[in-house]
């Protein structure tokens, strides 16, 4: 079997989850380990790192075996779209508030979608802030301010 006789959508996201797991299991090596009782800060991204590159070892391997589709070029739109409104979550969550940053949040990220409307993403954002509201502040009761005075 030739090198080039390889499917290479999964031989190259293989490639890139040994690289990432690798990289992050490494680098946790810096902190302390602990046990699996007493986890310490190196613990579990040591494990999940490499975790991520045996799965990444898994998919290389197949991508010899099994062949898909060629890959698709990059739609920068709505990974664009998705980037920013996660920045802007990030931004608008100390500034404005949980709810309004929430909203933002799944707003902007179903515009970008391949089937957007605007009726049934502008429900889509309420119900979805109500839910992170109801999980993040009330049942995890975590520090987060739902508007901008509070």
């Amino acid at each position: 079997m030739a090198f080039r006789d390889r499917d290479k959508k999964d031989f190259n996201a293989g490639i890139l989850y040994i690289v990432l797991g690798g990289f992050f299991a490494l680098f946790a090596q810096n902190y302390p380990m602990g046990t699996a009782v007493r986890m310490g800060p190196a613990y579990f991204p040591t494990f999940l790192g490499w975790l991520l590159a045996l799965l990444g070892l898994i998919v290389l391997v197949r991508s010899f075996f099994v062949h898909g589709e060629e890959p698709s070029p990059t739609h920068w739109r709505p990974l664009g779209l998705l980037l920013l409104s996660v920045v802007l979550f990030g931004i608008l969550l100390d500034h404005a508030g949980m709810i309004v940053a929430s909203f933002a949040l799944m707003f902007i990220a179903g515009m970008g979608g391949w089937d957007f409307r605007w009726k049934e993403q502008l429900i889509n954002a309420v119900v979805m802030t109500a839910v992170n509201v109801g999980i993040f502040y009330y049942g995890l009761a975590l520090p987060f301010n739902l508007f901008p005075w509070s």
